[in-house]
């Protein structure tokens, strides 16, 4: 690939006290076949010596470029490095993942060649046991296939077909992933960010390269909190969205679906996992996980579970009343499947 003199892609990494993995994921930056990029990081109110490393990088690499502030949270972290970034695209990388060395030079050609709004790499996803699950071999993605925006979106739910670790337009992420969106720091933010670009896009494409995502079992999004009832304010937001973007009625319906699916799986964790929270904690989860279920429960005949064993009897047992949901969520929580 012929390579232009001005940088085409800017990586942007959010970085929370990630001492132990955040060198493994810069090399891999500095390790790129494709040189022509800009680098990033913004340092998010870290604790641990995450902010000398990064210092350390940028005094040897001067396409490195490290912000500071106040921790508050991957997306308004992200936000500040869109704010200044300058090249046509930009792509994250979190500060416990990595790349292949072929993943820039790869999607930077598919870009050049399609004007693509999203190019979306492979990912490889670490297993328990140490094997990477292959993202486009698992889902029978073709490199250099296109899907339209709103598909995109759709595919981003129930049996997601599309991951969020994709090169976008940097135009894109100025309008839609700052200002008010980036304030937004409930769980799962950063996939709701995603979701309004795929809403905004009219072309992704597929390529070759591949984000590498590590299993980090101290993440706090794996961790049962509190702060896990961010998902279901998010999932609501899913369906303030298809509104204003005036999506099909077929999707709508899929986000009501998404939206009951972690009011039950909260439920399950909280029977399973509940010990881990004060006594305010668990009444106060309890709650809102029954307000949940009741706003959800409205929209039940939007839901069928198509992909569960048995669609009709999961469908009955969490939407038939409240008793029978928590007891059904008990007895899920007691086996591996259903």
């Amino acid at each position: 690939m012929a390579e232009t003199e001005t940088p085409f892609v800017t990586v942007v990494m959010a970085v929370y006290n990630s001492e132990k993995t955040l060198k493994r994921s810069i090399e891999s930056v500095l390790n790129q076949t494709y040189s022509q990029w800009r680098m990033i990081c913004v340092n998010d109110g870290s604790t641990d010596s995450s902010l000398d490393i990064l210092n350390d990088y940028a005094l040897k690499d001067k396409r490195i470029t490290v912000l500071s502030k106040e921790n508050g949270g991957q997306t308004s972290a992200r936000a500040a490095a869109f704010e200044i970034a300058t090249t046509p695209y930009v792509i994250m990388l979190d500060s416990d993942d990595c790349y292949t060395s072929d993943l820039l030079q790869s999607v930077v050609e598919c870009a050049i060649a399609t004007n693509a709004d999203a190019v979306a790499p492979n990912l490889l996803i670490e297993q328990a046991d140490g094997s990477y699950m292959d993202w486009n071999k698992h889902n029978g993605i073709s490199v250099g296939s296109s899907i339209g925006g709103m598909e995109a979106f759709e595919q981003t739910f129930i049996g997601a077909r599309m991951h969020g670790v994709n090169l976008w337009k940097t135009s894109l992420v100025k309008k839609y992933a700052v200002g008010s969106n980036a304030m937004y720091c409930k769980q799962n933010a950063d996939e709701y960010i995603q979701r309004v670009l795929f809403l905004n896009c009219e072309k992704v494409v597929f390529s070759k390269g591949a984000y590498i995502y590590q299993n980090n079992t101290n993440s706090i999004s794996k961790r049962f909190s509190i702060m896990q009832l961010g998902y279901l304010e998010t999932c609501r937001r899913y369906i303030t969205l298809c509104t204003t973007c005036h999506v099909d009625k077929r999707i709508v319906s899929i986000c009501y679906e998404y939206y009951l699916r972690h009011v039950i799986h909260l439920q399950i964790r909280l029977f399973k996992d509940g010990d881990a929270l004060s006594t305010e904690q668990k009444k106060m989860m309890t709650r809102e996980i029954k307000r949940a279920w009741k706003d959800a429960v409205t929209h039940k005949d939007e839901c069928r579970f198509a992909d569960k064993r048995f669609p009709w009897l999961y469908k009955t047992a969490s939407t038939s009343g409240y008793g029978l949901f928590l007891l059904s969520c008990y007895f899920f929580g007691k086996i591996k499947s259903f």
